[in-house]
């Protein structure tokens, strides 16, 4: 694996043009609440490949401590899954690409977001320029199952 990126789930509350404060406090607690089924602990690894296959590893990140009030909010990480896989991939776009995402798309497109290279000075070129569609699973025993998630992404 060629590098290991981080994934900051405090990152969700930077400049992303498509969340709000409370928005990206509803991404973490997502995250927060798939994470705690699997006992997985703030810095789990994860591999994410590309189309091409190639390889990096993201380390996923957290302070936010799972709580019985986030538990009660999603009742199970099925409920949260959609919201958390929002969350890793803005946060995977962004740490991975030049693209950040600036406004989510409607309902219809064929996709979660927009995405447009960002140039650092919060004026984005060409706004609107590539869709990103957010797969979530609450659960993979497979990896089989993942790859059938992203193909029916891409379709």
């Amino acid at each position: 694996m060629a590098e290991t990126v981080v994934l900051d789930l405090d990152d969700l509350n930077t400049d992303i043009p498509a969340l709000t404060a409370s928005l990206a406090i509803h991404m973490q607690e997502a995250v927060v609440m798939c994470m705690n089924p699997h006992d997985h602990e703030p810095g789990v690894l994860c591999a994410v490949r590309d189309l091409d296959d190639e390889l990096v590893t993201a380390r996923i990140q957290w302070k936010m401590s799972y709580s019985d009030k986030i538990r009660r909010a999603f009742g199970n990480a099925r409920n949260a899954a959609e919201k958390a896989g929002e969350a890793i991939a803005i946060l995977t776009v962004t740490a991975v690409t030049d693209y950040t995402v600036v406004e989510r798309a409607r309902i219809g497109n064929g996709f979660d977001f927009w995405i447009s290279q960002n140039d650092g000075e919060n004026d984005y070129l060409f706004q609107q320029t590539i869709g990103l569609e957010c797969k979530s699973l609450s659960n993979a025993n497979y990896s089989s199952e993942i790859v059938a998630a992203v193909k029916r992404g891409i379709k």
